[in-house]
């Protein structure tokens, strides 16, 4: 949607395209691709998963639509595939926004990580896991937050699993040293997913990316603080 230079914005784990809709009266600068990632949203694609080939699925969506260069921002997860994005074809890549995510987690802790999740969601429903899912992601757990945190999962188990595991293997702390084009990293103070210990681990390998973590805001800055976000979005692409 929208005209200008073109923006994609990719979603996180268990999450689907229309997570951004706080964000899409950014259609009125830019042009905005929004897509589903594999085995997420409306996706039926379950075989293959991995942050590889989600960033694969997103190069050739823009092939497809004749897109030689973009913005790109990702939110958690969405974060690492913009990474893998910038490692397959750095000449696609305008910007980069990595919201809310990390670059490397050590093993254990992202494999244990990994299996309380699985444990937790083959122990609940879907409906008990996606509260539980937008209960963690907020710093203001209030119930009309909670209820429009939800709205913005589809956690489904096919591709939940391996979307974790191939998320806790990533390590892009190799090629951030390198990134010259223009960066910009977000972050909550009170982010109970991926706490600010990964944001400044992602800025230290990158000095020159610039910074700015959001005061009372959990993993979701794009909907507790919607209208900051979209400002400094704006102004970051500008």
């Amino acid at each position: 949607m929208g005209q200008g230079d073109p923006v994609v914005l990719i979603h996180g784990l268990g999450s689907k395209k229309e997570s951004w809709e706080n964000q899409y009266e950014l259609s009125s600068n830019y042009r905005l691709i929004i897509p589903d990632l594999r085995g997420h949203g409306e996706s039926q694609i379950y075989s293959n998963i991995s942050i590889s080939n989600f960033a694969i699925d997103i190069l050739s969506l823009l092939a497809s639509l004749n897109i030689k260069k973009a913005h790109f921002c990702g939110l958690s997860m969405g974060g690492l595939v913009v990474q893998e994005i910038y490692r397959q074809s750095k000449e696609t890549v305008l910007s980069m926004v990595l919201s809310n995510t990390f670059s490397y987690v050590p093993t254990f802790l992202g494999q244990l990580t990994v299996m309380k999740g699985a444990k937790n969601l083959s122990a609940t429903s879907k409906e008990e896991y996606t509260m539980y899912t937008a209960k963690k992601c907020l710093f203001q757990k209030e119930p009309k937050l909670i209820e429009a945190a939800k709205k913005m999962f589809n956690i489904k188990k096919d591709s939940y699993i391996p979307s974790s595991l191939s998320a806790v293997k990533s390590n892009y702390l190799p090629i951030l040293p390198f990134i010259k084009i223009p960066t910009l990293i977000i972050g909550g103070k009170y982010d109970e997913v991926n706490p600010l210990i990964s944001i400044y681990q992602t800025k230290w390998f990158m000095p020159k990316a610039k910074v700015v973590i959001f005061d009372n805001c959990g993993h979701l800055p794009i909907l507790e603080k919607k209208e900051e976000y979209n400002q400094l979005l704006k102004q970051f692409f500008a």
